[in-house]
């Protein structure tokens, strides 16, 4: 693929991951996982069966994209730094397969008629557990993708800054959620950082889509 193909193929993965990523984690997971309500866990997921497939659907569509997306932007970096790219794409293969392992416990509460409420939380848990432990992982990808898009040289100096704050906000928040899951402060760090890790990989993404690899096309 020439540059041009590389990032709008990366940018648009990017935004659709985002999309999908809100119906599945932001709205339908909070549907289910509502540990304050535990003797509900069951009769939720009974009584909204293909609400949950659809769930696990888009967490598969999110896996798939990470792949994608993995490569597509060492390729659109490589040649501001193939190793650092390299690592960068490597990284997020390891997040994404740690995102995948996670998600087998999701799959687990299918079979939601045959478990009690106890065993389905205990799949939540886990499942946020290893999640948690895997956007640890993913906050290195994106501080090395904010160094790579310094490198670029083309990329407003806002969206490399934003990403590398957006980065270390991942390893911040999510080390954490592992240690301290019920602190307030933790709550309330979360919330002052969800921007930057919104919009982090998004700024990119737009970039990408309008002005990435532009100038390798036109010569």
């Amino acid at each position: 693929m020439i540059k041009r193909q590389i990032a709008i193929a990366s940018g648009v993965s990017l935004i659709l991951m985002a999309i999908v990523a809100g119906f599945s984690v932001g709205y339908a997971y909070s549907e289910f996982y509502r540990p304050e309500q535990l003797e509900l866990l069951k009769d939720n997921i009974l009584q909204n069966q293909g609400l949950y497939q659809n769930m696990l659907i888009g967490i598969l569509i999110i896996i798939i994209l990470d792949l994608l997306v993995s490569y597509t932007l060492y390729k659109f970096f490589e040649n501001d730094n193939k190793r650092m790219s390299i690592i960068s794409g490597v990284i997020r293969v390891i997040y994404t397969v740690i995102f995948g392992i996670a998600t087998y416990h999701l799959t687990k509460n299918l079979n939601a008629s045959d478990l009690s409420n106890e065993v389905i939380n205990s799949n939540f848990e886990q499942f946020q557990l290893i999640w948690y432990s895997g956007l640890v992982v993913f906050g290195f990808h994106i501080i090395l993708i904010g160094v790579l898009m310094k490198l670029h040289q083309k990329i407003p100096k806002i969206l490399w800054y934003i990403t590398l704050i957006a980065g270390v906000s991942y390893i911040l928040v999510h080390a954490l959620k592992l240690t301290s899951p019920n602190s307030e402060f933790v709550s309330t760090l979360t919330m002052i950082l969800a921007l930057p890790m919104a919009i982090g990989e998004l700024g990119l993404a737009l970039w990408l889509i309008v002005k990435g690899g532009k100038a390798e096309l036109s010569n």
